[in-house]
């Protein structure tokens, strides 16, 4: 009995550490549409922000993680499944073992995790994009400062043309 009462105790704990971790996805998620949205307007403070915050989630998610695994071991020994084993079962796999209210609440956090890893790997590539085309941009704009004449510069309207003057750092000192 008092072993039932451990191991029921023990899925409670990894029901609510799966959703907390859920919950840090969604968090993870939310920072990096604030980044996405600082990198639009190009607002530099904003970004520094918003990756430090990714860094904090991302940080605790790891710690959380490193609970899931140690609770997954101690769940999965009454089932003799060696601690190796246990460390690489899935939740899902898990959840299987165990019926009733819990192993609801597993599923569903992993659905919900599933769902928002999904998006964050979209919104992961939308920020690399913009960082691929900022980054060209800023060498067109260093190229067209430090080029002899005849380099790649922005026109007026800020089109990339062929520089056919001077040098910027020439003329501005």
């Amino acid at each position: 009995m008092v072993t039932q009462g451990i191991e029921a105790s023990r899925v409670d704990a990894l029901a609510g550490l799966l959703e907390e971790i859920a919950d840090a996805h969604g968090e993870l998620l939310g920072a990096i549409d604030q980044k996405i949205e600082a990198m639009k307007s190009a607002d530099t403070e904003r970004i520094r922000a918003a990756m430090l915050k990714e860094r904090d989630i991302v940080v605790r998610i790891n710690e959380r993680e490193g609970l899931r695994r140690q609770l997954t071991v101690n769940l999965a020994r009454p089932f003799g499944i060696s601690a190796d084993r246990a460390r690489t079962l899935s939740a899902r796999q898990l959840s299987d073992r165990f019926s009733g209210v819990n192993g609801d609440r597993i599923e569903r956090a992993v659905e919900t995790m599933r769902g928002l890893t999904d998006q964050i790997a979209q919104r992961n590539h939308v920020a690399q994009l913009i960082s691929q085309n900022m980054l060209r941009h800023m060498k067109i704009i260093f190229a067209s400062m430090t080029a002899p004449a005849g380099g790649v510069g922005y026109s007026q309207v800020g089109d990339t043309q062929i520089a056919a003057g001077d040098r910027i750092f020439d003329l501005v000192g």
